[in-house]
């Protein structure tokens, strides 16, 4: 051990020197590591990311993804905070990282991305991960709901448009397809902040569909009113497809909400109602579940006041379910918990954090981000045997644990901190499952794109379903 000059801190004479020895305060994330290779993470990218570099001195691009990834598990929010995983000297070796690349080296690899190259990614990465990573589920419910990703730079696509929070901000507005009983993310596409939230709905859910593994199948779909459009409500009818959306509390609704008679309640201060609703331009009446909440019952319920029925908040279902209209209700209402993993995804994962300038650069960030979501939910359903901690709690509360790593010529030994009895128990515990787990080989027999640096660009003005401001 090489000691510099020691001081002293505080009255106490505790000494402080400093050590060459490899020490991490990380050690809790050996775990994972352990679960991405049983998983085959590392092979799945190595094959799924782009690279027409002809420098062998040049940083694999994996170890380039594998850095970002374990830098959001520390907690990171931007590219710059890379560099807290490359200064640690354990970390490196624990994810199997031959190299670690600078912030910058990471930052001009994404932004050199394409469209093409997006797509080969959130193919690959689903051929050789998701039937892996989402569990299966013959009847399972799809929420889809979009975001908003605040910008304050010149990012492509970063534009004005709604932004119920800070009002004018430019912004990207991403839609995400969510597995509501596995709580897995399928599918997402960064927009542009001027879409709609509906706009390229029905491609989008097609494109989610598809990425289903052959033992998961979609019959139910939840959205919220900004899905409120007699287009893409007639995609999911013809798809077969039962749904659930929420419906815009507009004046011709308001009119007949009014006229409503036979409210049955089914809580305290709650009362249900339904009727064929056909307004100008539908094809055909749909069915429309109609809830109203007593304020002076319910003083907090959300949803709209109409002059119409004083002293209620209304909310509306359009339905092809054939359930009680109570139970529709309690169906929609599920989808809260889809509002709750982006919440996690924005401040847990900082989806909205790594942003480039180049608009396919930052989605294929957010797709990885998207794929370490599932894999930690993998790990908290097979690993920890509970999904419900979330990744700012495992942190604190496993992550963070000392470690010293001890290498000799022939193997590496990690010997972490333990406090407590209680805590080495539940160690080993965590350990005999991962050991239990069965490893998973990566197979994707698919060509890779063209090399990048030499991959003509997207044409300036194209964005998914949103083109760029004029200059």
């Amino acid at each position: 051990m090489h000691a510099e000059d020691s001081v002293y801190s505080g009255p106490n004479g505790i000494e402080i020197a400093f050590t060459d020895q490899p020490i991490t305060g990380w050690g809790g994330l050996s775990l994972v590591a352990r679960f991405f290779e049983v998983l085959g993470v590392r092979q799945a990218l190595a094959k799924a990311l782009p690279d027409g570099r002809t420098s062998p001195n040049q940083v694999p691009v994996v170890d380039m993804a594998m850095a970002l990834l374990v830098t959001i598990l520390m907690g990171g929010r931007r590219f710059s905070h890379v560099e807290r995983f490359r200064s640690d000297p354990v970390l490196p070796k624990m994810f199997d990282l031959s190299r670690t690349a600078s912030a910058m080296t990471i930052t001009r690899y994404f932004g050199g991305f394409t469209k093409r190259h997006v797509q080969h990614l959130v193919e690959a990465v689903g051929k050789a991960l998701w039937e892996r990573l989402i569990p299966a589920d013959p009847a399972a419910v799809l929420d889809l709901d979009s975001t908003i990703f605040e910008r304050y730079g010149q990012q492509e696509g970063s534009l004005k448009g709604h932004n119920p929070r800070k009002h004018g901000r430019p912004s990207h507005h991403p839609i995400l397809a969510m597995l509501a009983g596995s709580k897995r993310i399928l599918h997402a596409w960064l927009r542009s902040g001027n879409t709609g939230s509906a706009r390229g709905a029905e491609a989008f859910l097609d494109e989610a569909l598809h990425r289903l593994p052959p033992h998961t199948r979609v019959q139910t779909v939840r959205a919220d009113s900004g899905f409120f459009i007699s287009g893409f409500l007639t995609h999911l009818e013809v798809r077969g497809l039962k749904y659930a959306v929420a419906a815009r509390m507009q004046p011709p609704i308001h009119k007949a909400i009014a006229g409503l008679q036979g409210w049955r309640p089914f809580g305290r201060g709650v009362e249900v109602c339904e009727l064929p609703w056909q307004p100008f331009r539908w094809a055909a009446p749909r069915r429309l579940v109609v809830v109203r909440e007593l304020l002076r019952e319910r003083p907090d319920a959300a949803g709209r006041r109409l002059f119409d029925l004083p002293g209620y908040t209304v909310h509306a279902v359009v339905t092809n379910l054939s359930l009680a209209p109570e139970e529709v209700w309690r169906f929609y209402n599920g989808r809260a918990d889809c509002e709750n993993r982006i919440k996690e995804l924005k401040l847990d994962f900082a989806a909205d954090g790594f942003c480039l300038r180049s608009f396919q650069g930052t989605e294929a960030v957010l797709q990885l981000n998207c794929l370490l979501f599932n894999l930690l939910m993998a790990f908290k359903d097979e690993v920890l045997e509970d999904p419900s901690p979330t990744l700012a709690t495992l942190r604190h509360s496993l992550f963070v644990l000392g470690g010293l790593l001890r290498a000799s010529a022939r193997r590496s030994r990690l010997f972490l901190g333990l406090l407590t009895q209680k805590t080495r128990y539940h160690l080993k515990q965590l350990l005999l499952r991962l050991a239990a787990i069965p490893p998973t080989v990566a197979h994707i027999n698919l060509d890779l794109p063209p090399p990048w640096r030499n991959h003509p660009s997207i044409p300036a003005g194209f964005l998914r379903y949103c083109p760029l401001a004029p200059a």
